[in-house]
């Protein structure tokens, strides 16, 4: 420079400092972004074992609220099934009772019939 040594000296410094400081700018900013993305990376995984977890949550309630709901609808039918074969023996009793006074009936007026009687 033209003049002062001290002064070209401490420009340079000056100068040599500034570089110094942007490249130290530099590594940081690139720091950053390397830790920005990673943080983002981590947090991207920690949400889709989060995810996973509730989803495999949800669908083993929702397996054994299906079970719940099936295990009652089997007691139901089989409950359902017992009332119907008690009705259905009972309508079977009254049927072959039925039928008895019914052969009584006709064999009675049958006889009378035969007997001279009117029917």
């Amino acid at each position: 420079m033209n003049g002062d040594p001290q002064k070209s000296t401490a420009l340079e410094a000056l100068r040599k400092v500034k570089e110094a400081e942007e490249r130290a700018r530099a590594i940081i900013r690139e720091a950053q972004e390397k830790i920005s993305a990673q943080i983002i990376k981590d947090a991207s995984e920690e949400a889709e074992k989060i995810k996973q977890a509730q989803f495999a949550q949800a669908k083993e309630a929702a397996e054994a609220k299906k079970k719940s709901v099936l295990d009652e609808a089997i007691k139901e039918a089989e409950k359902i099934r017992s009332e119907a074969e008690g009705e259905a023996s009972a309508l079977r009793q009254k049927a072959v009772a039925f039928m008895a006074e019914a052969v009584k009936k006709v064999t009675r007026r049958i006889k009378e019939f035969l007997e001279g009687g009117s029917v």
